[in-house]
């Protein structure tokens, strides 16, 4: 099929998702009208003076309860793409981008990559809003000596027990930012805990990092109970009362996306920020949505906020992209920028989109960004970053029109980072 696809606001994807009817599924109305997976997306910056063009694919969740975070980081790769070409490229070629939804399927997204590599030539993948994907996308990257991008999902084990050459993840891992909540709640004065977490890799590996990041940090808890709910969980009620049943201090919650929206939602008819005190990923797909039913007061944390950091790239980053979308970026869309800048530099320094001089060339790098230069360890490709912690404002921000992150504390990866000499213990010989 040929023809210009529907790229939709992070506001429909993620009303649609919650909904969940059909017409986000991977078989539904959204589907039928794009074209098959892999098929080029319209990107600006085209014009006289390119030597050729290069293609390079993302495959992500575009639909379902965690679409938002999908949708929003999409647009990320895709202004930094446009930009790239407005500046003439990279190599002198014109940047092409092919995307595809995985509907939060590791099949599906092994499936998407493979026909990308296969179909559509792509030089490099960025990687899927879920760990689980993730998984599954990065043996077909390795397999064809494709860079792979990793700036949503962030499983440890993607940096260890599977990692290549040519993966890279620019964002805090599972147990980064772990420690790095631990770090935070260490420091406050709950001693009863609740925990409620996604039931597949990255649920269990970010409380079983923080539980022992919390004794690392000399915090003597107890751990009252533990929920485990599939990812896409509709009716949270059981949980809900299990929790408050259990009188907790403090419930930590790795749930996120348009699922941890709705248990947002049908917590706040139990009473549920009024009896305990919560802290869980309140990103900014959520605080919009959420506006004055945020539960203020909480503790909420973030990988890339922009309100936080205070880079004249990244003033002008959330400027334009506020233009082009109509709505503030998440730190989806910014750490997607962020994905796209590493890799096109990676390129630049090797003077080749040939996948391993540009891993060699990425591996130990520092790599100025937006965001300001990051360091890839070349022990493991893991991207040296901060994690945000802080509490959610009583009301909207005069500018953005949604509460924000107060008295914000920063992790600093020195501090949440595994050592190079326990990451190379994991990874594969």
């Amino acid at each position: 099929m040929n023809g210009e696809r529907r790229v939709y606001s992070r506001r429909e994807v993620l009303r649609f998702g919650l909904a969940g009817a059909g017409l986000l599924g991977a078989s539904g109305w959204l589907a039928a009208c794009q074209p098959s997976p892999g098929a080029p997306a319209p990107t600006s910056g085209g014009g006289p003076g390119f030597e050729g063009s290069v293609t390079v694919g993302i495959s992500t969740t575009l639909s379902g309860s965690i679409a938002s975070l999908g949708q929003s980081g999409l647009q990320g790769v895709q202004l930094a793409i446009a930009d790239l070409n407005a500046k003439g490229g990279v190599l002198k070629k014109e940047v092409k981008l092919v995307y595809a939804d995985d509907a939060a399927k590791p099949d599906q997204g092994a499936t998407n990559v493979r026909n990308m590599i296969l179909n559509d030539q792509v030089v490099a993948i960025f990687g899927p809003v879920s760990s689980a994907v993730a998984a599954a996308e990065t043996g077909i990257a390795a397999q064809y000596r494709k860079p792979i991008f990793f700036f949503t999902s962030n499983d440890l084990v993607l940096t260890t027990k599977q990692f290549h050459k040519y993966a890279f993840q620019v964002v805090p891992n599972t147990y980064m930012e772990p420690r790095a909540i631990a770090e935070y709640l260490s420091q406050q004065p709950y001693r009863k805990y609740y925990t409620i977490s996604p039931d597949y890799n990255y649920g269990r590996d970010s409380v079983e990092v923080f539980l022992n990041a919390m004794k690392d940090f000399g915090a003597n808890i107890e751990v009252l109970g533990q929920q485990w709910p599939k990812l896409g969980t509709t009716d949270f009620s059981t949980y809900i009362s299990a929790a408050l049943a259990a009188k907790p201090d403090f419930v930590v919650m790795f749930i996120y996306g348009g699922d941890l929206l709705t248990f947002t939602k049908q917590a706040k008819g139990y009473g549920f920020f009024e009896q305990v005190k919560a802290g869980g990923p309140w990103d900014l797909t959520l605080l919009p949505a959420l506006k004055t039913e945020a539960p203020a007061g909480h503790v909420a944390w973030s990988r890339a906020p922009f309100f936080a950091i205070d880079t004249p790239e990244v003033k002008d980053f959330v400027s334009r992209y506020r233009a082009k979308y109509n709505e503030w970026p998440t730190e989806w869309s910014l750490l997607g920028y962020t994905a796209v800048q590493t890799w096109a530099w990676g390129v630049q320094k090797a003077g080749s989109f040939d996948g391993d001089p540009v891993a060699d060339a990425l591996a130990g790098a520092t790599v100025p960004t937006i965001r300001g230069s990051i360091t890839l360890r070349k022990c493991d490709h893991q991207a040296e970053v901060p994690e945000y912690i802080g509490t959610i404002a009583a009301s909207p921000h005069p500018e953005y029109g949604f509460p924000i992150l107060e008295k914000i504390f920063v992790a600093h990866p020195e501090r949440i980072l595994l050592s190079c000499d326990e990451a190379q213990k994991l990874q594969p010989r």
